[in-house]
Formats: structure tokens, C-alpha cells, sequence
């Protein structure tokens, strides 16, 4: 058996999984799969309000199957709604690529140098004031409203002809207030 990336629609990984599994197992083919997985790992975010641990996908709309290559399996996980295509596939070329031993190895926590968690640290907490450094909203003072620790945003309430506005911001577009 090779493993192989399967690229599905953003959001539904865990419900194909489950309908593959099913759909093996309905099938017969279970002899034909081996396992089935979600690549995700664990991340610490810190700000002054403590820790806080999530799980984030680190392939998202990908699922990664171990199984055996032939026309009824290949058909049999192209057929499920929401998966889209196997990765390393082309337009000329249908016929999947299986990953390399080495990329395995790391998605199965197989190599030493992979850290099994990262910690992001937060620079800005909820309602404090952070300066504009760049964008259509350079030099504005605002107030943050939201963090996203995750994908390293923030939302920023900014007053525009007197009203409050939400601007969403990379941390690198803002800075603090001295």
C-alpha cells in the first residue's frame, strides 16, 4: 500500500473521512485501505490571559489515504461528494502519485526534527489601542475588537468620519501605542 493526498472541499475533511470509511467498509474493500487521515497538530497560543491550546488542520482540504492503487479504488474515493481530486494529478495525467516515504514519516510524527507543538505568541489582547504602520488606514489609532491567533489577525476599530469601523490587519500592520 502507498499513501496518497486526496484534496476534498475546505471544511467537510472530517465528514468525507467518514463517509469513505463507510463507503470501504460497504464495499468490501477493507483489505484495500489502511488508514485514513486528518493531519492536524497542536498550537499554544500565549497572550497575558494565559495559555490556550487548539487543534488547526495542517493540510486544509486534504485528507491522506493509505491504500492500493487500481480503477475500483481510485473510482471508489473520486466518487465521494466533496472529494475533488487526488494530489498529483494533471489534466493529461490521471494517474495519482503516491507520496514520498519521507513525507509520511513526518505527517506520522516518524521524524525526530518535526516539534509536535508550536507556540504563537500574541502581541495584542481585546481592547487595547494599536497604530495603523501601513495599508489605506496608515496612522489611524483603533481600539482591537477580535484576535485571531490562529491566522495572525486582528480586527481594529477605527473611527472614519466620526463612526467606528472594523478593519481586519495582519499583527505586522500594527504596532502599539506608546
Amino acid at each position: 500500500m502507498n499513501w496518497y493526498a486526496v484534496h476534498t472541499f475546505s471544511g467537510q475533511e472530517q465528514k468525507i473521512k467518514k463517509y469513505l470509511e463507510m463507503r470501504i467498509v460497504s464495499e468490501g474493500l477493507q483489505d484495500k485501505f489502511g488508514q485514513i487521515l486528518i493531519p492536524t497538530r497542536q498550537v499554544t497560543t500565549s497572550n497575558s490571559r494565559g495559555k490556550r491550546t487548539m487543534t488547526l488542520s495542517m493540510f486544509p482540504a486534504y485528507l491522506i489515504v493509505e491504500m492500493e492503487l487500481d480503477e475500483l479504488t481510485q473510482h471508489l474515493v473520486t466518487s465521494i461528494d466533496g472529494v475533488t481530486h487526488f494530489g498529483g494529478t494533471t489534466r493529461t495525467n490521471r494517474v495519482p502519485v503516491p507520496l514520498r516515504k519521507s513525507e509520511v514519516d513526518r505527517l506520522l510524527g516518524v521524524d525526530p526534527d518535526t516539534s509536535a507543538e508550536d507556540v504563537i505568541q500574541i502581541p495584542y489582547e481585546y481592547g487595547e489601542s494599536v497604530r495603523i504602520k501601513e495599508g489605506p488606514f496608515e496612522g489611524f489609532v483603533g481600539t482591537v475588537e477580535d484576535v485571531e491567533a490562529d491566522k495572525t489577525k486582528l480586527k481594529v476599530m477605527v473611527s472614519v468620519f466620526g463612526r467606528p469601523t472594523p478593519v481586519v490587519l495582519n499583527f505586522s500592520q500594527v504596532e502599539h501605542v506608546s
